[in-house]
């Protein structure tokens, strides 16, 4: 610890400015946004890093190896994540984060942003926000202790990891997941530093637990089982999607009952307007509105189609015919919903 290469210094003096550059940034632009512009508080990481850097040369040029310095720059980085992991914790129970705007809650599912759909799912259990926020704050107060600070490293690393890969793969926005990958660097950081007493500690350290004196080989077998038991199991359930070729959202062109032709100005509040033939075999009739439904699951011989429902449990079960799709996705069902004879044309929509 006393010998610091200069590789050392120069990271740790760079990653103090990058983490405090961050953390000031974010707290400007979400706080004082009335104070200044974006482009104005964007100046402050870049002068912390800066800072950092000529301050890590002139700490090389001095030749001076005080144990504080590097204290000093290390609880930098330490509290520079603590303190803005503490505050995302802080603004989640205080109602400032995982809040979905009502304008969007009666949007449709299918028009939503993966961010949008992100802050609509984080939304939805304010106790699960406050338990992420507990963890944060309690993760961000063990970091600043020297004893505490591998638990606290521990505690945030899994968030951290969590929230970055959220952030990339709901892409939540490029300047999210900068902010994201300083904070993962700055907890790394100190598991790096601590590489040694973790390696004794998971690998060197004596095994006081009992172990099963079965041979090597019996083990391997045991141990491989979580890889091709669940395998098998996969490969005999079969697929979720049986009739991809029949798998979509089809729109009602023509529906008759009882050989006469409704028309969609007939009985608006009731006709047949969408079909769904989805994963898992489950169809879906919709009258009109998302609203109204009818739930079920199909079953296909051949061209043979049966639609039982489970969602209203009361509704009479389907029972005919379907034609095969053409190229245009256009098929027909013909057949008896309980005691009324159908005949349906259906057209596939691309969506």
């Amino acid at each position: 610890m006393h010998n610091n290469s200069f590789v050392k210094r120069l990271i740790t003096c760079i990653l103090a400015g990058l983490v405090i550059g961050a953390s000031a940034f974010r707290i400007s632009i979400t706080y004082f946004r009335t104070w200044g512009t974006i482009g104005g508080f964007s100046i402050i990481p870049f002068a912390t890093v800066i800072t950092a850097v000529v301050y890590a040369l002139i700490w090389q040029a001095r030749k001076t190896n005080n144990p504080s310095t590097l204290a000093f720059w290390q609880g930098l980085i330490r509290y520079g994540v603590a303190f803005d992991l503490a505050e995302f914790g802080w603004a989640k129970i205080c109602h400032l984060q995982l809040e979905m705007p009502m304008s969007k809650l009666d949007l449709p599912y299918n028009v939503f942003s993966p961010s949008d759909l992100f802050w609509n799912f984080f939304s939805f259990s304010y106790l699960f926000g406050c338990i992420i926020a507990a963890l944060q704050i309690v993760g961000a107060m063990l970091l600043l202790f020297h004893r505490t600070r591998l638990v606290g490293a521990f505690i945030l690393l899994p968030l951290l990891a969590n929230i970055l890969l959220m952030d990339i793969f709901y892409q939540i926005g490029y300047s999210v997941v900068v902010h994201a990958s300083i904070m993962m660097a700055g907890i790394l950081y100190f598991l790096v530093i601590e590489f040694k007493r973790l390696r004794e500690f998971f690998f060197a350290a004596t095994n006081r637990l009992p172990e099963l004196h079965f041979s090597k080989y019996v083990k391997l077998i045991i141990r491989l089982s979580i890889i091709y038991i669940p395998l098998l199991l996969i490969a005999i359930y079969g697929k979720v999607d049986k009739y991809p070729g029949l798998t979509g959202k089809y729109e009602v062109k023509q529906l008759s009952v009882n050989h006469q032709l409704l028309h969609q100005n007939t009985c608006a509040d009731s006709i047949l307007t969408v079909v769904y033939f989805d994963i898992k075999n489950g169809c879906v009739f919709q009258f009109n509105t998302p609203a109204k439904r009818w739930n079920g699951t199909f079953s296909k011989d051949s061209n043979r189609l049966k639609i039982n429902w489970f969602s209203p449990v009361d509704k009479p079960v389907f029972n005919g015919t379907m034609s095969i799709p053409n190229d245009s996705g256009k098929l027909m069902l013909t057949g008896m919903l309980g005691k009324d004879s159908m005949e349906i044309i259906l057209q596939k929509l691309n969506n």
